[in-house]
């Protein structure tokens, strides 16, 4: 596959797209501590993929302020982002985990963008309960403490120990040394002030505005994932969304099962826009 890198200067910050396939155009964005290359294996006939560094990580830009790495900004950021890339085409939106919810906070605060489809990869659209949110805020704000205290490698063990990523085991080793050192090569100053800029206990719960969400929404995660599957059921009741549960697959479907991730969007891609 011929991938072709693209830079986009944004006032001080540099951001970096990498660029594959031929047809509609389909924006990805990655997770936490992840980057572009995370959809390198993306593959949808009639699509190209451009799939974007998100401030503070991959090849994008690193700032020390913490101004840049807010829900706002980063709204704004893609905002000039696709104006550079797609003019007023219109266009997909795929995220995964912190990027499914940048995507979903940026589709209902941008209901001026024409997105056609919104595929959202086991992202949740926040914690309802407030004294929940406020601890997964304050367990986010030590652990960007102890980040930049330990470093990234020390960062990428841990990551990669938490429950939610079990299945990721299953993986070839040379897999699961690939997803190792891509964390492990993040700037920690950047993993720690997106995490305390964009943390789930920082960004407003849309439970509510989800099902008024004018936009065909396919939603996807591994049934392997007990959390994310709940948030899954719920979102296919939803009048203009599906829910896809992958069997077999955790958190990461695309990383995970990759073919079987591409099979999924190839199928329903195109019938989600009939909704």
């Amino acid at each position: 596959m011929l991938f072709e890198d693209k830079y986009i200067q944004i006032d001080s910050l540099t951001f970096h797209v990498r660029i594959h396939g031929q047809g509609k155009p389909l924006l990805a964005l990655h997770g936490f501590s992840q980057s572009a290359s995370t959809w390198d294996a993306l593959d949808i006939p009639g699509y190209q993929i451009f799939a974007l560094d998100l401030v503070g990580h991959g090849k994008s830009s690193k700032p020390e302020q913490l101004d840049a790495y807010r829900l706002v900004n980063i709204c704004a950021q893609l905002r000039q982002i696709i104006q550079n890339l797609f003019q007023e085409k219109s266009y997909s939106l795929l995220g995964y985990s912190m990027g499914g919810r940048i995507a979903l906070q940026f589709a209902l605060k941008s209901p001026e963008q024409p997105i056609e489809q919104l595929i959202i990869e086991s992202a949740a659209p926040g914690i309802a309960d407030s004294n929940q949110r406020e601890k997964r805020l304050q367990a986010d704000l030590h652990l960007a403490e102890q980040i930049e205290e330990n470093g990234a490698v020390w960062f990428a063990n841990y990551w990669g120990a938490l429950p939610i990523f079990k299945s990721q085991q299953n993986l070839s080793q040379e897999e699961q040394y690939k997803i190792w050192s891509s964390r492990a090569l993040n700037a920690p100053h950047a993993l720690a002030q997106t995490l305390r800029a964009t943390s789930q206990g920082k960004l407003p719960d849309i439970s509510e505005k989800l099902p008024d969400l004018n936009l065909p929404l396919i939603y996807i995660t591994g049934a392997l994932d007990q959390k994310y599957k709940r948030i899954a059921e719920q979102i296919g009741t939803y009048p203009k969304a599906q829910s896809l549960i992958v069997e077999g697959a955790g958190h990461n479907v695309h990383l995970e099962l990759p073919q079987h991730f591409n099979l999924i969007l190839k199928t329903h891609l195109h019938d989600s826009a009939m909704l």
